[in-house]
């Protein structure tokens, strides 16, 4: 992919996590219908994580940028990949409804529902540290929540890859937390998901990231990330194929 698709790509992102935004504010203020909603907040979504997945496909595609002796991690790009690939997407979007391929919500303790659905909204703006301290917080008294084991990893991870340098560390930090998430919980889709994009993305293992994803298209998944999440293992299914790595 040229940059300049690459570019075009990344200014409909934009666009599209500009317009749940808006949904979002039109929601609070009463101004939109329930149905309509809960349809155009489908679509974006949809829109939004079939974008982000061709974004990471271009950038795999491009040179490497030069080495930087200092990383920064950059909170408005690490949210920004959340959004588009994970919170917003995968989770469920309020305490009331049901995570993908799990009992409801309900069947959590009270203070873990409420404090995950605190983290999913920090999420869903961009607030990316207070995120990752409400799941901390989660983690602390009950270390086995698949939820926020798994969400913690991937904001960890995206940490480790952002601003242009790769933090090993920080890297194994986000790995080690999905892992946990998926040996505490085999049917949480959402940790699947990840270890899958980590294993093609960062890995270059094309045959074990085929296994994770169809591991989460059979754990009932959210409906929007059927079709993106589809379209990525075929292009798994693709490389391993021609024997060999993105």
């Amino acid at each position: 992919m040229d940059p300049d698709s690459l570019a075009h790509l990344e200014e409909e992102r934009e666009f599209l996590l500009r317009s749940l935004r808006d949904l979002e504010r039109e929601r609070e203020a009463g101004d939109i219908e329930d149905g309509d909603y809960r349809t155009l907040r489908d679509d974006y979504t949809a829109r939004t994580a079939s974008v982000a997945l061709a974004i990471d496909e271009g950038r795999a595609q491009l040179p490497p940028p030069p080495a930087r002796n200092a990383r920064r991690l950059v909170a408005t790009v690490v949210a920004v990949a959340v959004v588009a690939l994970g919170a917003g997407v995968l989770v469920a979007r309020a305490s009331g409804e049901r995570v993908a391929g799990r009992p409801g919500s309900g069947s959590l303790p009270t203070g873990d529902t409420e404090q995950l659905a605190q983290a999913r909204v920090a999420l869903n703006e961009g607030n990316v540290v207070e995120a990752v301290k409400t799941y901390d917080r989660v983690l602390k008294t009950n270390p086995r929540n698949p939820e926020a084991l798994a969400y913690r990893g991937w904001i960890l991870r995206l940490a480790a890859v952002s601003g242009g340098a790769f933090d090993q560390k920080l890297w194994q930090q986000g790995l080690a937390s999905i892992e946990r998430a998926i040996a505490v919980d085999p049917s949480y889709p959402d940790a699947h998901f990840f270890r899958g994009l980590i294993l093609y993305r960062d890995r270059h293992d094309a045959t074990g990231a085929a296994a994770e994803l169809q591991k989460f298209l059979g754990l009932n998944p959210p409906p929007d990330m059927v079709a993106p999440v589809r379209q990525l293992l075929g292009e798994v299914t693709a490389t391993v194929a021609a024997g060999s790595g993105p």
